[in-house]
């Protein structure tokens, strides 16, 4: 009786798991971008140390950028702090897919529009990337002419419009700072499976 019970759930889950398809994460639909509500720059990054030993000190307990904790890149993101605009900057219907293998994401004609007329400040613009009204991450629209660089998720707007994608990038320049978020997939696939 066991192992007839025992063999009837193992069948049983091997068809859920065979039967269960993943989705594809080269082709996300309904995604929006919105700007934040204030610039939002991170006080607690290590940009804030003000004196040589400070920094150096810093450095020494972290080998590279890339092992700083997230909280202390300078163009860290803290979305419970930050607050994004009630409305989206880039709406559903102004974003074709979104890519999240390649990074990137494909805009309509009105979507490319918004972005040629949108001024972005030398130190960047932030956004918060969005799907079904929870947060997936966040990053910045930077400046081709910003001598300022970004350790985070970043995008230059002006760079490939003409083709309808914006590419999201990581670590303007060599500084890379902490975890890169595009590389988790279970940020987007937590989103999707509460569909």
């Amino acid at each position: 009786m066991k192992r007839k019970f025992l063999l009837i759930l193992i069948i049983l889950n091997l068809t859920y798991f065979s039967c269960q398809t993943k989705t594809d994460l080269s082709n996300i639909k309904g995604i929006e971008i919105f700007l934040l509500k204030t610039e939002c720059r991170n006080q607690n990054s290590y940009k804030e140390h003000k004196s040589i030993s400070e920094r150096d000190k810093f450095m020494e307990k972290h080998k590279s950028f890339e092992e700083v904790p997230v909280e202390k890149c300078a163009n860290y993101i803290d979305l419970e702090k930050c607050k994004s605009e009630d409305k989206p900057f880039l709406k559903k219907a102004d974003i074709e897919k979104f890519d999240w293998v390649k990074s990137k994401i494909y805009l309509t004609k009105s979507g490319i529009e918004k972005l040629k007329t949108k001024e972005i400040p030398l130190r960047g613009l932030a956004f918060v990337i969005k799907l079904n009204e929870k947060n997936v991450y966040a990053g910045w629209f930077w400046n081709m002419f910003s001598s300022f660089s970004c350790d985070r998720i970043y995008s230059y707007p002006n760079k490939n419009i003409k083709e309808n994608e914006l590419d999201l990038e990581f670590g303007l320049g060599v500084i890379k700072c902490g975890k890169d978020n595009r590389k988790d997939e279970s940020l987007i696939r937590n989103i999707l499976e509460m569909n």
